[in-house]
């Protein structure tokens, strides 16, 4: 599975975790000498929760995964009183190969804080910058995907990485009727194993469309002889 070293805490995190652990030893020997009050649980007093005010871009973290949420990624508790989510795209560097394997429940890892807003944390646990591009999840209409009917066999697209799934790499085809531009399903048996190696979101993804999907408004498309 991926992993990340040199795992660090901030030091007011580390602060807390000191002040937690000396509530429980206290509790502990007290209840050791005089016993404790009935349905009393020491976990109780334990978990002292960061709150979202506290937490900054970039900053990394001891984590736990939750749980798998379908095919979009990962809820993962890093101590916040609020659980983060981790995109399935952020899961690893290049393309995440296990699936929503890549991480189970219960799992360790260490990663950074990638956003924060009022109320949604995520986070990543690849390397290098942590610049994104929006996220971008619109889907052609029939008008897009008629556009595209006619397109030369040879001829080559360059689109955008905007996102991942187990399926497959997403990307943002432009617009060829003066429209917006749409995303579109890259298939991982029609993309390159250089491309999976390598995958993030923005990165330039030369393609051949193969055909369109009237009936599922989708363009199709491959990289297999996708060659400049």
């Amino acid at each position: 599975k991926p992993q990340r070293s040199g795992s660090r805490r901030r030091p007011d995190a580390m602060v807390r975790q000191v002040r937690a652990a000396t509530k429980v030893g206290v509790c502990l020997l007290a209840t050791a000498i005089f016993g404790g009050p009935k349905g009393w649980n020491f976990a109780e007093v334990s978990d002292e929760r960061i709150p979202l005010a506290d937490l900054k871009v970039g900053e990394e973290m001891d984590a736990r995964i939750k749980k798998p949420w379908r095919m979009f990624g990962w809820f993962v508790d890093i101590g916040a009183t609020k659980d983060a989510f981790m995109e399935f795209e952020e899961g690893c560097d290049g393309f995440p190969a296990d699936g929503i394997n890549t991480w189970r429940k219960g799992a360790s890892l260490t990663v950074r804080i990638l956003d924060v807003d009022v109320d949604r944390i995520y986070l990543t646990t690849r390397n290098g910058p942590l610049e994104r591009p929006p996220r971008f999840r619109r889907s052609p209409t029939a008008e897009d995907v008629e556009s595209y009917g006619n397109m030369d066999a040879n001829e080559i697209v360059d689109t955008s990485v905007c996102g991942m799934s187990p399926g497959g790499i997403w990307l943002r085809v432009p617009s060829r009727n003066a429209g917006e531009d749409f995303r579109t399903l890259l298939r991982l048996e029609d993309c390159e194993e250089s491309v999976k190696e390598s995958a993030r979101l923005g990165m330039t993804v030369p393609v051949r469309v193969t055909g369109i999907d009237r009936e599922k408004k989708r363009v199709l498309v491959t990289m297999m002889i996708a060659k400049r």
